[in-house]
């Protein structure tokens, strides 16, 4: 695997991240979504993912945990390492509660990432981007309270030449790390809450 493609997978794996809110809509439309084109983009306060970017994806899951647990996960990124080893280390560079402008560094494949919050609704949803080695990323997390558990969402846009070097690859390996992303956020906060 050349070191691009390495990267760009190590990226998916981590996914860059941004998160928002979710219409009222079936359990089952949400889950694993993949290239959602045609389709309204999810949105946080006002921010998308990038409508024009070569490579987007979007990946959900029903969670049988309190929001606050999963919240509490998501959001708690100076302990993501417990649940997604992959990125460690993974810490907050700015103090108290994720909101816009605050900061977080994590290294997905030894990379050096640095990821700075566009916008959050505490329980609600959270957006983050972050240029890595000429992509743009764009991460959206919503959850949604619905009979049952939690929904979360989770979409994702690459931008730049790196992500338009090799589309088709690049949209498998976001695909892959979206999905394992909130199947891992899944088994940890129903593990977690007892609720599995």
């Amino acid at each position: 695997m050349n070191a691009g493609r390495k990267l760009l997978k190590g990226i998916g794996v981590a996914a860059l991240g941004t998160t928002v809110t979710l219409a009222v809509r079936p359990v089952a439309a949400a889950a694993d979504e993949a290239r959602p084109s045609g389709r309204t983009h999810q949105g946080c306060r006002g921010v998308t993912v990038d409508n024009d970017a070569p490579v987007i994806s979007r990946a959900g899951v029903l969670i049988k945990a309190p929001l606050t647990t999963v919240w509490r996960l998501h959001t708690d990124i100076d302990h993501w390492a417990s649940w997604i080893p992959e990125i460690t280390p993974a810490r907050k560079t700015t103090p108290g509660p994720l909101r816009p402008g605050s900061s977080f560094e994590w290294s997905p494949q030894n990379m050096k990432v640095k990821s700075t919050v566009k916008t959050v609704k505490p329980l609600r949803c959270t957006a983050w981007g972050a240029p890595v080695n000429g992509i743009t990323g764009v991460h959206l997390f919503t959850f949604e309270p619905v009979k049952g558990g939690v929904l979360a969402t989770t979409e994702e846009s690459w931008a730049g030449p790196p992500a338009e070097a090799d589309i088709p690859g690049n949209q498998s390996s976001l695909d892959a790390g979206l999905k394992d992303w909130v199947r891992r956020l899944k088994d940890t906060a129903e593990t977690r809450s007892g609720c599995h």
